[in-house]
């Protein structure tokens, strides 16, 4: 038994430590279902922080197999702040209210595809059933196929969406990075 809590206090510690002294950039995770992403990821990068100067350090990071767990756990570690993934997991993970509504940035009827009820998060108590989320119809993604910056590289299959986490460091920031992208 002191063995378990030995090893709990440590595996404890590791989570602690991993979440100190912040984030440095801002991050863009591609995963796909259908190919390997990691051929455009550094010619990605280069067009993309040319277009945003110098801040934001922006890296793009790319999974070259599919695994529905390694997207589990890219969302849960919460370390990035776009996420670039196929139609049913953006849509999955949008239905449990863990994407952000793109409503005030982006045109629902230009995007017509990345608009589906999901879930979002409310004050306390104020959601579906007394919780603290609701369902609602808005934009959660954004088709590849439609951003301009991965039509440049010769990327832009039509089962790829790009969405932004709840747990993004900075939303704003976000947007305006996934407005780069699509412009």
């Amino acid at each position: 038994m002191k063995r378990f809590w030995g090893l709990a206090a440590i595996i404890s510690l590791i989570f602690i430590l991993a979440g100190c002294g912040g984030k440095d950039g801002f991050t863009v995770f591609i995963i796909d279902n259908q190919g390997n992403p990691s051929g455009i990821s550094e010619q990605l990068q280069t067009k993309l922080q040319q277009k945003l100067g110098e801040e934001p350090k922006v890296e793009i990071i790319t999974s070259a197999m599919y695994d529905v767990q390694k997207i589990l756990v890219e969302y849960a570690a919460g370390s990035h702040d776009i996420f670039i993934l196929p139609e049913n997991d953006m849509k999955q993970y949008g239905q449990n209210g863990s994407n952000v509504p793109l409503d005030d940035t982006f045109d629902p009827k230009k995007y017509e595809r990345g608009v589906f009820e999901g879930s979002v998060l409310v004050e306390k108590g104020k959601g579906d059933d007394g919780s603290d989320m609701k369902k609602e119809t808005h934009l959660y993604g954004i088709p590849l196929e439609d951003m301009q910056m991965f039509k440049d590289v010769n990327y832009a299959p039509s089962n790829l969406f790009a969405t932004i986490p709840l747990s993004a460091a900075n939303i704003e920031e976000s947007k305006k990075v996934l407005k780069a992208l699509t412009e």
